[in-house]
């Protein structure tokens, strides 16, 4: 049954890989007392079993069942099975969102394959200790990890997730680190890599990557068609999910926030439901905003503040640096933004009667906190955007030399970064 599992996940039948997995599964963990041989079977199902889980998202199973089995992984005298049983679920709690817990499981799988020498189980930790790092702002050590996962790729040619898999790992931290280049070098190697080995997976993770690289540069139009194409063409349920979280950004970015809600109220409620709490957050800190620009300013100011806390306890640096801006940014137009609808002022009029007086002070406060935090981990992807708002918050109050600082800053940025779209409108805002 395992054997027709991995078959059926190599013609990305994944449901039907999962059924023979759960078959195999069943078996074994009806048993009272298992031999030694008979634990060694269990956790190579698992090992196996771990892709189903990740291609179909199902992640709160995923969790629960690894989880389950952490104490009879750890007693095995054989150290590489063990190994890669903690590397998924590494995996299994990066896509719950929780990258911290993720980077500490995925850490111990590394450590027991180095003690063992078996190089498949470092390469797969190094692979996903890269997404881990992206998350947790550790650039320099991610892409350390990167680069290690691709060295070790080589000698397992016909494990082609170890090469695609790291490969948009590197690309995911460049995102972050606002590389535009290397975004769109990893992109074309996988597209490229896909075509060679009819690899429909690497396929999808370059279109999203190119995705990400568009959207650095500030060109939300060719991101929009990059992330269609990913979603049009992918044939595992979460591979469609990813780049339609990032599609919901674009269109955010692009002025679209109808299309956008749609699309992230769609994906946070998947999210939810499976336990894709990697996901959902992202698509809750930019929900947010939309929420206030309808009006439900309270209700969009609570989600941000109570998706910062997940992202703080979860040490999700560059996404809570992301929603410090969005705070900003809440408290800029409150401040200096077009005077609300009357509907919209006596329905939020203790919220504003609270919020009104301090806002510019708030909104200098969250775009600096931001900037801070962007810049401790190096993600200048990001860090162009609370200078370029901070700039409009000074030219608003009369503070035109601090204004010119802060655009020019933000211009020098988005040069660094190749961000052609996001530096037209940074030299617009000097212009003005």
């Amino acid at each position: 049954m395992v054997k027709s599992g991995e078959k059926s996940l190599a013609r990305y039948a994944v449901e039907e890989a999962h059924q023979y997995f759960k078959k195999a599964y069943d078996i074994l963990a009806s048993k009272e007392e298992m031999s030694e041989e008979e634990k060694i079977i269990l956790i190579d199902i698992l090992n196996s079993w771990g892709y189903a889980y990740y291609y179909l998202g199902e992640n709160n199973e995923f969790v629960d069942i690894f989880s389950t089995h952490q104490i009879l992984a750890g007693s095995l005298e054989d150290k590489a099975r063990a190994g890669m049983f903690y590397v998924w679920l590494g995996v299994a709690l990066f896509m719950a969102g929780k990258s911290k817990d993720s980077y500490e499981y995925l850490s111990k799988g590394l450590e027991l394959g180095e003690n063992v020498g078996h190089q498949k189980v470092v390469g797969y930790a190094c692979t996903w200790l890269t997404w881990a790092c992206a998350e947790l702002g550790l650039f320099a050590e991610g892409i350390d990890f990167g680069e290690r996962a691709q060295k070790i790729a080589e000698s397992f040619t016909s494990d082609q997730y170890l090469f695609f898999k790291s490969l948009g790992g590197l690309c995911y931290i460049n995102f972050c680190k606002g590389d535009t280049n290397r975004i769109f070098e990893g992109a074309k190697r996988l597209l490229e890599y896909g075509e060679r080995n009819a690899n429909n997976r690497s396929k999808v993770l370059g279109h999203w990557m190119e995705g990400f690289g568009h959207q650095v540069a500030g060109d939300m139009k060719p991101s929009q068609k990059s992330l269609e194409k990913a979603i049009e063409i992918a044939l595992d349920p979460a591979y469609a999910q990813f780049p339609k979280t990032t599609l919901g950004m674009a269109h955010f970015f692009c002025g679209q926030l109808q299309q956008a809600e749609n699309v992230f109220q769609s994906s946070i409620n998947l999210c939810e439901k499976h336990g894709l709490g990697q996901m959902s957050p992202i698509c809750q800190i930019f929900l947010a905003p939309i929420l206030i620009a309808k009006g439900d300013m309270k209700q969009g100011t609570e989600l941000l503040e109570k998706v910062q806390e997940t992202f703080i306890s979860n040490q999700r640096r560059v996404w809570y640096a992301l929603s410090e801006h969005f705070l900003g940014e809440v408290n800029l137009q409150i401040a200096t933004g077009p005077k609300p609808a009357l509907s919209t002022m006596a329905k939020n009029l203790g919220f504003l009667v609270k919020s009104f007086p301090f806002a510019a002070k708030k909104a200098e406060e969250h775009f600096n906190r931001a900037i801070e935090l962007f810049k401790e981990i190096g993600a200048n992807g990001f860090l162009g955007y609370p200078y370029l708002s901070l700039g409009a918050l000074y030219k608003a109050s009369k503070r035109t030399d601090q204004a010119r600082q802060c655009i020019l800053e933000a211009i020098n940025i988005f040069q660094e970064c190749g961000a052609e779209g996001w530096l037209k409108q940074a030299k617009e805002a000097l212009d003005s």
